[in-house]
């Protein structure tokens, strides 16, 4: 009944029933003891569109912004920036591999900014909570149900760890403990002001277990729990599990926020279950409540 109860959801999209019907069930007989969460953050946990329609942050955004509120001197440089790199993320003329060099120019030189033109912690903490950054619908009581199952959340983002962090503090009082973030963090100064950015650099082509210390406290809670729940937003986060071993079965769903016409075709070659402008969490939820 889950089963079905989740394929038949309005903005479910599959290319092969079969297949995804034998994932879901494997994953529901192994139970809770077995399942690991692997999300992105930006547009995957939080909402691409608000209520009024209009584009929300990702965590990036959320320190440009506070950026250029400080710099609006900055603005013509940074939007020229990015739309250079933009169009290199997308371009479908270039391979993976020959993108990753220009990420690594973008991200750097992004984070160069933050320390060059003194972003400071305490802004962060008050940019965070009066910006269009929101969690998708019923993402709360998503968390909440893997927390009360113990089930592991790794949220992998090519974002800043600490936008992530504060808003998550902002929304749930506090981070569960359940949940483990990799992203891009900031380090200070004894003022408060950046002074560094972790290493190794996390961008949108290189979210794997690469850059995951294998010494982690959680990753062998992750690494001993058979299956995955896989969940991204973009054609980048499919191979968020690579190099996590876990010997069963790993469903993968999409959120495909825009421009379906043109990518669904893409993201059924990659994705198990793609969710076609969902803002809700509605659809991995269910999947956990049958287990829970």
């Amino acid at each position: 009944m889950a089963v079905e109860e989740i394929l038949n959801h309005p903005s479910v999209r599959v290319r092969n029933k079969s297949v995804v019907e034998a994932k879901l069930n494997a994953i529901l007989k192994g139970g809770s003891e077995q399942l690991a969460v692997i999300s992105d953050f930006d547009f995957t946990l939080t909402k691409s569109i608000d209520e009024s329609g209009e584009k929300c942050l990702g965590s990036h955004a959320v320190i440009n912004h506070l950026l250029l509120s400080l710099h609006p001197e900055l603005t013509d440089q940074v939007n020229a920036v990015n739309s250079k790199y933009v169009a290199i993320e997308y371009d479908p003329h270039l391979s993976k591999e020959e993108k990753i060099p220009h990420m690594i120019e973008w991200w750097t030189k992004a984070h160069e900014n933050y320390i060059n033109f003194g972003i400071h912690r305490d802004d962060i903490e008050r940019i965070v909570e009066n910006t269009n950054i929101k969690l998708r619908d019923g993402a709360g009581a998503m968390l909440k149900h893997l927390e009360a199952a113990s089930i592991p959340m790794l949220l992998f983002s090519a974002g800043v760890g600490n936008v992530i962090e504060a808003f998550l503090r902002h929304q749930l009082g506090s981070i569960p403990k359940n949940i483990h973030i990799i992203s891009n963090i900031l380090y200070f100064n004894e003022n408060g002001f950046v002074r560094a950015c972790s290493e190794p650099l996390i961008h949108v082509f290189c979210k794997d277990s690469t850059v995951i210390p294998h010494d982690a406290p959680f990753f062998d809670d992750i690494a001993h729990r058979g299956n995955v729940l896989l969940l991204g937003d973009s054609l980048g986060d499919l191979h968020m599990d690579v190099g996590v071993k876990h010997s069963g079965t790993v469903l993968r769903i999409g959120y495909l926020n825009s421009n379906a016409e043109r990518l669904l075709e893409l993201y059924l070659d990659g994705f198990d279950i793609v969710l076609v402008e969902d803002q809700t969490t509605d659809v991995p939820d269910l999947i956990l409540k049958a287990l829970i």
